[in-house]
């Protein structure tokens, strides 16, 4: 019988010491994406003179493929099947009623899986107006109200939160394992570029992780707007107004690691105390997503591309734009920056082969920019690109980009260091 006995004790001390470690080992894997700006189906049309405008104004947007391209997005997610992912604004194009049911309902394939989506809003999802395109050309829509969004929501954070906001659509969502994910509202007004968050707000969020702190829970915090400087040219409209105050707060009760959104950039800053990472908008190529490892001891960030032309083959499409998807994809976005950087060059640089050389360098730069990956372009003329643009918008532009030229595609906390 003793021996029977010390037997068991052994087993289950085994099992006990087993389980223990799995548990202060395990890991939390969190996709991140913002700013798909959707619309589709039956309300999209791109035969018009303003969608079709949209190929050449500058700013890289997809809308003529996002709905495919968010479905490669899904098809990958279902296949990788993380434990959350986080959309940080931005969800619609221009905040119609029918683009934010029909994305909830490509969302609701993720959540079948058993995958948790949380939202959150952006400047564009709920506004005094709202457009959509059944014929290519802008007709005005429904626009929905900040309750309607928590409506149509319901099943990606508006319903199950351990707590939310009764001034904004903040809530505080528990992951059961060891890590509360704060989805912050950073919307000053609906439908304005620039973010506050209020008094009010702000109160909550201390309480809040406070009572994160006091369940021995770690705080993941995430907004539309960037706490931190990622570029002083849009600091003003990017930046949110009392970032400072909320990095602060946020530090203070061990948070490290905030997920934003608004720039369209793939960027991040890290201090001492917190990484503030951007996410390149998904509505633009590469169309890129973050992955993250996330445990008790520390985090790892990797920014993945949406493999658009695998998705394509694998439900047969004949299109051949999406089938080419890499080369047609970064195309349409140089040519937009190429289009715009020859046209304001012109000005200021009469001779034809300086002009095509520094359009060419600044329109790939500003794709590299977006993506994250700096070490795609070669630099050596940057000096010179510059001296001849002096005096345009495009070079006072070019100089902001230029003052930060690592990759940013990846980062740690802790911190790792080169020996």
């Amino acid at each position: 019988m003793k021996k029977i006995f010390v037997i068991f004790t052994l087993i289950f001390g085994f099992v006990f010491c087993f389980c223990a470690c799995s548990a202060e080992e395990e890991t939390i894997k969190i996709i991140t994406i913002t700013d798909t700006h959707f619309t589709g189906g039956e309300y999209f049309s791109y035969e018009g003179s303003f969608l079709s405008a949209n190929d050449t104004n500058g700013t890289g947007k997809q809308v003529r493929y996002i709905e495919d391209i968010l479905d490669a997005f899904i098809f990958e997610m279902l296949e990788e099947k993380p434990d959350y992912i986080l959309i940080t604004g931005d969800l619609s194009f221009d905040g119609a009623r029918v683009s934010h049911l029909a994305l909830a309902e490509k969302l609701r394939q993720l959540k079948d899986a058993g995958i948790t989506v949380l939202v959150l809003p952006g400047n564009h999802d709920i506004k005094s107006y709202a457009l959509i395109f059944p014929n290519g050309e802008p007709e005005m829509s429904d626009p929905i109200t900040a309750e309607e969004f928590a409506d149509i929501y319901s099943d990606f954070g508006y319903t199950g939160a351990v707590s939310y906001d009764p001034k904004s659509l903040s809530y505080v969502y528990d992951t059961g394992k060891g890590a509360r994910i704060f989805m912050l509202d950073t919307n000053l007004t609906y439908g304005a570029t620039i973010g506050k968050i209020e008094p009010s707000t702000i109160s909550w969020i201390e309480e809040q992780l406070a009572a994160c702190k006091e369940a021995g829970d770690s705080p993941i915090v995430a907004g539309h707007h960037s706490l931190l400087s990622h570029n002083p040219r849009f600091d003003l409209s990017y930046k949110l107004m009392n970032g400072d105050e909320i990095a602060s707060l946020i530090t203070e009760y061990g948070a490290n690691l905030y997920l934003c959104g608004h720039l369209h950039t793939q960027h991040y800053v890290q201090t001492e105390t917190l990484t503030d990472i951007v996410g390149g908008g998904f509505i633009i190529y590469p169309h890129r997503y973050g992955v993250i490892e996330y445990g008790k001891d520390g985090w790892n960030y990797k920014s993945e591309t949406t493999d658009v032309a695998a998705y394509a083959e694998s439900i047969g499409s004949t299109d051949e734009n999406l089938l080419n998807y890499t080369e047609y994809g970064y195309n349409f976005f140089y040519n937009n920056a190429y289009a715009q950087s020859k046209g304001t060059l012109s000005e200021v640089i009469e001779d034809e082969e300086l002009l095509e050389k520094y359009a060419v360098f600044s329109a790939k730069l500003n794709v590299a920019y977006f993506g994250g990956t700096y070490s795609d372009v070669d630099l050596s003329i940057a000096e010179d690109f510059i001296a001849a643009a002096e005096g345009t918008g495009w070079a006072s532009y070019m100089k902001t980009v230029l003052l930060d030229t690592k990759d940013s595609i990846s980062c740690s906390w802790p911190v790792e260091t080169e020996e």
